[in-house]
């Protein structure tokens, strides 16, 4: 297997035009993270991948078909929400636990970087209530 990597990666080569890379200028970066920043990042913590469409169907029910409402996959249970309003976006942030086919679907507010931060997702708060205590 190293083999046919090391052998695949030797015959890689870019471009003239993709070894020049690609400039953004702080404009185009400056209205990216505008556009993030009413943006949620969800982890289902869980070992089996979910299914992308049932994560999208399921956060559009719970949190009310928020207007204009867009979830991307940024990896392997982890998801990007995007709301065009401040109060649909604080509702869900604010309203938590949520649960997604018994696994929790931890939460937090968008910041630059954090699909790469693995302490970002450390933990979640969660919710418990207790039956039938012995009363002393």
């Amino acid at each position: 297997m190293e083999e046919e990597l090391t052998r695949a990666f030797s015959k890689f080569e870019l471009s003239s035009t993709e070894l020049e890379g690609m400039d953004l200028c702080s404009d185009d970066v400056s209205e990216g993270v505008k556009d993030c920043n009413r943006s949620l990042v969800g982890r289902l913590i869980r070992e089996k991948v979910a299914n992308f469409t049932g994560v999208k169907n399921f956060t559009n029910h719970a949190w009310g078909y928020p207007r204009n409402f867009v979830v991307t996959e940024l990896g392997p249970n982890l998801f990007q929400f995007q709301f065009e309003i401040d109060d649909e976006w604080e509702k869900v942030l604010m309203g938590g636990p949520w649960v997604l086919d018994n696994q929790v679907l931890v939460i937090k507010n968008w910041e630059m970087g954090c699909e790469r931060k693995p302490q970002f997702f450390r933990y979640t708060y969660l919710w418990v209530q207790v039956w039938n205590l012995p009363v002393h």
